[in-house]
């Protein structure tokens, strides 16, 4: 029952390693190509939708799953990172898989990961993704790049549709230190012919992908130009919004065709996710003209019904406890206008917790004027920010802070002290974030 688990426990978890050591040059396609040749090319044995960005594309991951399980296929999704382990981001119909049915599927990989032993725990946990996914006869599967594009080991797919969600600067040491450079290693997802849902991005961002795009011959459909989106309305409960589409996406205006109209539910909070729908809106519109049928009923459940935790989650009600894995500087700014709009001028209280190549900087200041007090504290993740220096830094930002290594303790901690009307955050990393939910899950302190 442990071999999966030891033999991935034995491979390079490039994840875990310093990213200023880590280069381009040790990522290829090469292993996977041959590793999914000898799986009978599983991927491509059911239609996929792949998802790149830096910054949405787990919830648009979330949205596009829980649509098309609405409509009644069985969905395979692949997402990453995930505390919990590898293999934690491996679901259908947003279910994990049993670690027998797994392992299961693992034993007949194996003979084929034997051939070589310069395999890396994410290549290995994707080509079994992919491959349970196809002994699991699922109608459609939903996969997220897990760096970059181009070169990740997601990258083997021809999906029906790709998409790209708003890139911002995230491992630069790897993808480059400049937007049009991050954004051609994620445009490297576009396939020939293949048509590519972009969310709104930087110009700089938007010129590189859309000459990748040019490259390979596949239609662009950009959110906020061709899917236009408003905003209804907004409380704690969830947001209505509407999307304006053309008539015929894939082919064009048709001389005078309406343009329709369509409002939409979700429960995801902020502004920022009202765009994530909108992709995902797009994605599956593409999706359905490219014949996996979508009908505007399963639109409407599936985004009423879709959750990814951890993005504005409001985790505890006295004292308030929100949760977000924000960390970078665009999604730190999408979390303070968050912020402003539920919880205008209450005093706002951080655990903190960032990998050490992250912009502390460009994830601290959209925050620092809310921000009465701090806990710098780290995950259990490798690449962690020790706390002591965590906290020297935010004394430098002239933010006023406390050091607790133990996550748990830190969050004990800033509980002791919250006053009435104060707002518990906790941010900067997804492996703090999941850590902290999954203790308050074990306290019985959160809610759904």
């Amino acid at each position: 029952m442990d071999t999966m688990k030891n033999y991935l426990g034995s491979l390079p978890d490039l994840g875990a390693r310093p990213q200023q050591e880590i280069g381009l040059a040790e990522f290829t396609l090469e292993r996977m190509e041959i590793l999914m040749e000898g799986l009978g090319q599983a991927e491509r044995q059911y239609p996929s939708l792949h998802i790149a960005g830096t910054n949405g594309k787990g919830s648009v991951a979330a949205f596009c799953a829980a649509v098309l399980q609405a409509q009644g296929y069985r969905v395979g999704c692949f997402t990453s990172p995930h505390l919990a382990g590898a293999l934690a981001g491996i679901t259908i119909d947003q279910l994990q898989i049993e670690d027998a049915d797994l392992e299961e599927t693992f034993q007949v990989m194996q003979p084929h990961l034997e051939q070589r032993q310069d395999w890396t725990q994410f290549e290995v946990v994707t080509g079994l993704a992919f491959f349970h996914f196809a002994r699991a006869n699922v109608d459609a599967a939903v996969i997220e790049v897990g760096l970059g594009g181009r070169l990740d080991a997601t990258n083997v797919l021809t999906p029906l549709v790709s998409v790209i969600t708003p890139i911002d600067y995230d491992h630069t040491s790897i993808l480059g230190t400049t937007l049009a450079e991050i954004a051609a290693e994620k445009a490297g997802i576009i396939k020939e012919g293949v048509p590519v849902v972009i969310s709104s991005q930087p110009e700089e961002a938007r010129t590189s992908i859309l000459r990748v795009a040019k490259e390979k011959r596949a239609q662009v459909i950009e959110v906020g130009r061709d899917f236009r989106f408003e905003r209804i309305s907004s409380d704690l409960d969830g947001q209505v919004f509407e999307v304006t589409s053309p008539p015929t996406p894939l082919l064009g205006k048709e001389r005078g065709a309406l343009e329709n109209k369509t409002r939409l539910t979700i429960a995801l909070l902020g502004k920022h996710q009202i765009e994530n729908a909108a992709t995902a809106f797009a994605a599956l519109k593409m999706a359905n003209q490219r014949g996996l049928a979508v009908s505007e009923a399963a639109i409407e459940r599936g985004f009423a019904a879709a959750l990814w935790p951890g993005r504005f989650e409001i985790v505890r009600d006295d004292p308030r406890v929100i949760l977000d894995a924000a960390h970078t500087p665009a999604a730190a700014q999408a979390l303070r206008a968050a912020l402003d709009e539920y919880f205008p001028g209450q005093p706002v209280m951080m655990v903190l917790g960032v990998s050490a190549d992250k912009d502390l900087k460009g994830i601290v200041e959209p925050l620092r004027s809310r921000i009465v007090g701090a806990i710098a504290t780290r995950s259990s993740h490798p690449r962690a920010m020790p706390a002591e220096e965590l906290q020297g830094k935010l004394s430098h930002l002239a933010v006023r802070s406390e050091t607790e290594p133990d996550a748990k303790r830190a969050l004990e901690k800033v509980l002791g002290m919250a006053q009435e009307q104060t707002v518990i955050l906790v941010c900067g990393s997804v492996f703090l974030v999941e850590l902290i939910r999954k203790a308050l899950t074990e306290t019985g302190e959160s809610h759904p």
